[in-house]
């Protein structure tokens, strides 16, 4: 069964579901910011994880 990315709506393999941890919270804050329905337990796709993670980065 694949996965559909909540964040960016990519239709994926279920492999390629990434949780996002709980110690990772302005990751978290970030992607609840522009995705306010996103819920935590829903993941995303890696290459959102990564988009968010690296915009942290910027900050």
């Amino acid at each position: 069964m694949d996965y559909i990315c909540p964040v960016c709506g990519e239709k994926l393999p279920r492999s390629m579901e990434h949780i996002v941890p709980h110690t990772e919270k302005h990751i978290v804050d970030a992607i609840k910011k522009k995705n306010p329905k996103w819920a935590e337990k829903d993941g995303t796709c890696q290459k959102c994880y990564d988009h968010y993670k690296k915009e942290m980065g910027k900050q």
